[in-house]
């Protein structure tokens, strides 16, 4: 199925490795290959591509001084082509018919604006580290993110491109949580989304804490960023500091395989990270550079 112009966007900050397997996947595409554009937009001016680096005959690679990934989308998005914008991330491996599927999907609801995909996640061995169970209960719920706050995270996202005219591009001074603010003026300007479990990007579940670490941190900055102008008391450090009691539920009913130490592992890890994204937080509130990694 073709007819529309579609842009795939792939932000990536030293990953020409993983970037190297999601390009493989999409030259393998049953979308044919001169309905889409890849465009790579490189966050590390420091780091090019490697010499005799292979990219498919449809893949360009930009390169975004600013950091942050949502200043290397926003890049990106500006010189896109397409009617279509797909997001994803340098580590996910899309399945073949991803963009096939994802067309279709505003082909037969002409009324909607953004398409949000299913994320599975894949591991590195058969038995899982406490990091990926982890991951297992907690990572990419894409589905409840649409029914929830209608939003969407880009490791698999399309929509039109004309959704950022009408509601602007994302914003580059967050370095998490741009997905999710987009989001946010996305439905408040009645741009619909839905959940499609064909439309489908595979990602690596992480593997060490020291990358939850990183997220966490990401994420902390993000909240200080969105939190900017509002006042800090001490209520609101102890909220943030509260053991995460309201996932206990949720542990249970996504990790219904684990064991009791299995599960009592994945919430004290959901609280360590609650306490550094936490720390994070307040240290940008206080003036500190949001962290990078």
């Amino acid at each position: 199925m073709a007819g529309k112009f579609v842009s795939i966007v792939i932000p990536t900050y030293n990953d020409w490795a993983g970037l190297s397997k999601c390009l493989k996947a999409l030259s393998m595409q049953s979308y044919p290959s001169g309905s889409f554009e890849i465009i790579v937009a490189n966050n590390n001016p420091s780091n090019p591509a490697p010499l005799n680096y292979r990219l498919p005959d449809n893949c360009q690679i930009i390169t975004e001084s600013k950091p942050g990934s949502y200043a290397a989308r926003n890049s990106a998005i500006k010189k896109a082509k397409g009617e279509i914008i797909g997001f994803t991330d340098s580590d996910c491996i899309p399945d073949k018919d991803w963009i096939t599927n994802a067309v279709a999907s505003f082909n037969h609801n002409p009324d909607l604006w953004r398409v949000a995909g299913h994320i599975e996640l894949f591991y590195k061995k058969p038995e899982l580290s406490n990091v990926e169970l982890y991951e297992k209960i907690f990572a990419f719920n894409q589905d409840l993110y649409v029914k929830k706050d209608s939003s969407a995270v880009t490791a698999n996202l399309f929509t039109y491109k004309s959704a950022f005219e009408k509601v602007g591009l994302f914003n580059d001074e967050l370095m998490s949580g741009g997905d999710y603010e987009w989001s946010v003026r996305a439905k408040n300007g009645d741009l619909s989304i839905k959940y499609f479990d064909n439309v489908t990007v595979l990602h690596p579940a992480r593997y060490e804490f020291a990358e939850l670490e990183r997220k966490a941190r990401r994420v902390g900055g993000g909240q200080a960023k969105f939190a900017a102008g509002k006042p800090s008391n001490l209520l609101s450090l102890v909220y943030d500091l509260r053991p995460p009691i309201k996932t206990i539920p949720i542990i249970n009913q996504r990790g219904k395989t684990l064991s009791i130490n299995q599960k009592l592992v994945v919430f004290f890890i959901r609280y360590r990270l609650n306490l550094i994204t936490a720390f994070e937080k307040y240290r940008v509130k206080a003036g500190k550079i949001a962290a990078r990694e």
